[in-house]
């Protein structure tokens, strides 16, 4: 047991260091190994006689360790003494090294949690662990519990428990949850994410949702049609797609109307206001995929009074749509495309609809505009261009998420630009033996292809905009021809959209890409011409899509291929049979087998990465690199690295290595389609070096944060291209101070830490950046443990 000395001692003595709380004396680890013990144990009188001895300690690491441990334990007492002594845990912190609220929460210590709270309140991060954590009092219809911690703790209710008491099915307690959470919910349209699980409601695949979509998909609720009714009244967005993810990792998208619809529990006249507050819905296909149901097909499987009241709400929105009609090309044709689609799913008798057939619209509008577009006159697409980078702006991928648009297929940013060409592919989709369309579709393409072209080829200011919309337009083709691929649909409509991408002129196509990878730093090894070409005939590529303003593109890596043995030799390689604290108890697997690998080409990400790695090489000229050194990642043992990671201007010296960073399926997406985001360091294990990115250079590190798809055995490691630069080495053996190393990199000439556990614990060496943009996820890696 640590104890200070009751001996007299010169000035400099370890016991007047320790006093001072001065950080060269070696006794502190084990004053804080004491405070830890005594926290845990709930000893709050000794935690108090302890701290007494050393008043400076409270604002040390250790000490918020200390409340950390107390919380784990559920030790109320030790906890409420630390706090009351001067102790400030980073509250507002994800970092469960620091951060006693994450301990309190995930133990379910309530009488740690309320000592929190007021200090929880003042941050957006805790704020939702607290709500996260009541989760399982809405679900249980604990209204008591619920009352004291919103009334007297003043904890707002949000929208994702709001989701969790519609999803958990009613009980005695609803009515008097429901408005509770009512009372206090800001926003109504918030869309939260539920894993499957009794705690959060969700009983069936993971969900992201808005209380809207809960509210549609509950059964047997008694308060549906309140709530329904509340919701539409307090504006709830009918347009927003609710998610589901099935075990087989497919979106299944549905607006509120296709819930309704499919809720056989649901009263008729409720799913019918629902259709006439966004009669748009009543057109819309499951997952936004032509040839899936629409709201009337969905409701035919269980009602066909509501099936028929649905089509009604069509035809009456068409007729209505048709009196108002203005001279808007971009209505006229969306117009004909409702009509076309009702008229294919209607199972009406015309004498039951009345009045003109929803057929007379297209007779009468699409002759006369099919003939319009046919003239071939040579026209300026700079207006669209123009509506197309305000919708879809370029944005910071790691720093401005709210900003970040993401778009995976050309009808996506077809409904905001709202012109012909997009309206006539929708059209497409929907009937594809109108006459001419095939053709004069080809005209509107070749026509703004070859615009954009020639302004990539000139010198106008709206080069740039102009580049991304043409590659966005490619982009839209290949993921239209990769849907049809993948779903075997064979319908004339695809076979036209193939026919279109099959057209693009090539002299058009490297215009548009030169111009492109030229502004964003692309390597040629990236071969991007040939690589959309190869896509636009349905080859070569596994995803297409546009995030933040640009390109990414995914590609399956050959398991026959040098690349894919490469990759599986680090993986063989760099695995070490070592246990951490960071595994929670979890027994390390024997090996990690690679199943599949993809290869990431985000545009916009690399061109952030090209450019800070210019400025550390610039850096390093001056400054020198401190430490360089080998690490395991660097030795091949099979296959061979591929080098389309290489510019003509690479530069010297900049310290880069290939080095492994484990994820969550969700993580994958999110910064595959996007980038490393410093706001969500520390969520898996904490922040022992700083607030940055953490790499490792052995496999097995990286999968102790990596977690399972779904029920799969499948869990994702990215392999990531990750400029150190300056690298600040430590080999501390007491705790490292990671805001002083952190503030070492931030403002202080280094770009990265090496902390080398290994030399210090035995365990690994990890490296860590505070910027994003020093690292490029290359690879998608996904493997299993073999246990």
């Amino acid at each position: 047991m640590w104890a200070p000395s009751h001996k007299e001692a010169a000035p400099d003595s370890i016991a007047d260091k320790a006093s001072r709380g001065d950080q060269e004396c070696q006794d502190w680890d084990a004053f804080f190994e004491e405070l830890n013990n005594l926290a845990a144990k709930g000893d709050a009188l000794g935690v108090k006689t302890l701290v007494a001895q050393w008043t400076k300690c409270v604002g040390k690491h250790g000490a918020k360790e200390a409340s950390c441990a107390a919380a784990r334990s559920g030790q109320s007492e030790a906890l409420e003494a630390l706090l009351d002594a001067g102790v400030k845990p980073f509250i507002g912190r994800n970092d469960p090294e620091v951060n006693p609220l994450i301990h309190a929460v995930e133990g379910r210590h309530w009488e740690c949690v309320v000592l929190l709270v007021p200090r929880a309140l003042k941050y957006n991060f805790s704020t939702l662990l607290l709500q996260e954590g009541m989760m399982e009092f809405v679900v249980a219809g604990d209204v008591e519990t619920m009352q004291l911690l919103v009334d007297q703790h003043k904890i707002p209710g949000n929208a994702y428990l709001l989701c969790g008491a519609l999803l958990a099915g009613p009980n005695e307690k609803s009515r008097e949850m429901i408005s509770l959470l009512l009372d206090t919910v800001k926003d109504l349209n918030e869309v939260s994410s539920l894993e499957p699980g009794e705690e959060s409601g969700c009983r069936k695949g993971w969900q992201q949702f808005a209380p809207i979509h809960a509210a549609c998909r509950a059964k047997q609720h008694p308060l549906q049609e309140h709530l329904v009714e509340h919701l539409l009244r307090s504006g709830a967005v009918l347009s927003e797609w609710g998610k589901e993810l099935s075990l087989k990792t497919s979106y299944a998208k549905r607006l509120p109307l296709h819930y309704a619809a499919e809720n056989k529990e649901m009263p008729l006249k409720l799913v019918e206001k629902l259709a006439q507050a966004y009669p748009e819905a009543l057109f819309a296909h499951v997952n936004d995929r032509a040839g899936r149901d629409v709201p009337s097909q969905c409701a035919k499987k269980h009602s066909e009074e509501l099936q028929q009241s649905l089509e009604k709400l069509m035809y009456e929105h068409i007729c209505s749509s048709y009196d108002e009609l203005k001279d808007a090309d971009g209505e006229f044709l969306r117009l004909i495309r409702m009509a076309l689609l009702f008229e294919r799913v209607r199972t009406l008798e015309q004498s039951q609809l009345g009045g003109r057939k929803a057929s007379e619209v297209v007779e009468a509008l699409l002759p006369k505009k099919l003939e319009a577009l046919s003239s071939g006159a040579a026209r300026d697409f700079a207006e669209e261009v123009q509506r197309f980078a305000e919708a879809n702006p370029r944005v910071n991928l790691g720093r401005e998420e709210a900003g970040k648009i993401k778009v995976k297929s050309m009808a996506d940013i077809g409904s905001v630009l709202r012109s012909d060409f997009w309206e006539l592919l929708k059209l497409l989709e929907v009937c594809a033996d109108v006459p001419n369309l095939g053709e004069i579709l080809r005209q509107e393409l070749d026509a703004r292809i070859s615009w954009v072209a020639g302004v990539c080829s000139g010198e106008k200011k709206i080069r740039s905009d102009a580049a991304r919309y043409g590659m966005f337009i490619v982009a839209g083709l290949i993921s239209e021809v990769l849907a049809g691929k993948a779903s075997g649909d064979a319908d004339s409509g695809a076979a036209v959209l193939a026919g279109l991408a099959a057209g693009v002129s090539r002299e058009h196509l490297r215009a548009v890409a030169e111009a492109y990878s030229q502004e964003l730093c692309i390597p040629s090894g990236w071969n991007l011409l040939e690589l959309l070409e190869n896509g636009l005939k349905g080859e070569g590529i596994e995803q297409i899509v546009f995030s933040g303003g640009d390109l990414v593109i995914k590609q399956l890596v050959p398991k026959e291929s040098p690349c894919f043995e490469w990759i599986q030799g680090l993986f063989e390689n760099t695995f070490l049979k070592r246990y951490t604290r960071d595994r929670k108890k979890g027994k390390v697997p024997e090996a990690l087998e690679l199943q599949a690998v993809e290869r990431v080409l985000n545009c916009g990400s690399w061109l952030e990465y090209a450019t800070k790695r210019k400025a550390v090489s610039s850096d390093l000229s001056e400054k020198g690199p401190a430490w360089t050194g080998e690490l395991r990642t660097d030795v091949c043992t099979k296959g061979t690295a591929e080098k389309w990671f290489v510019s003509e201007e690479f530069p010297s010296g900049v310290n880069e290595h290939w080095l492994y960073h484990g994820t969550s399926m969700a993580g994958e997406e999110g910064i595959t389609e996007g980038d490393f985001r410093l706001n969500l360091a520390g969520s898996n294990a904490g922040t022992l070096y700083g607030n940055g990115v953490y790499l490792a250079e052995a496999v097995s590190k990286s999968d102790e944060y990596t977690t399972p798809h779904g029920e799969t055995e499948l869990r994702t490691i990215l392999l990531c291209l990750s400029c150190l630069g300056r690298v600040n080495y430590n080999d501390e053996e007491k705790r490292p101070d990671g805001d002083e190393l952190q503030a070492s990199c931030v403002s202080g000439g280094f770009h990265s830490i090496l902390g080398d556990r290994e030399k210090i614990r035995g365990t690994y060496r990890e490296i860590i950046v505070f910027n994003e943009d020093l690292v490029y996820p290359g690879y998608i890696c996904r493997y299993s443990r073999v246990k």
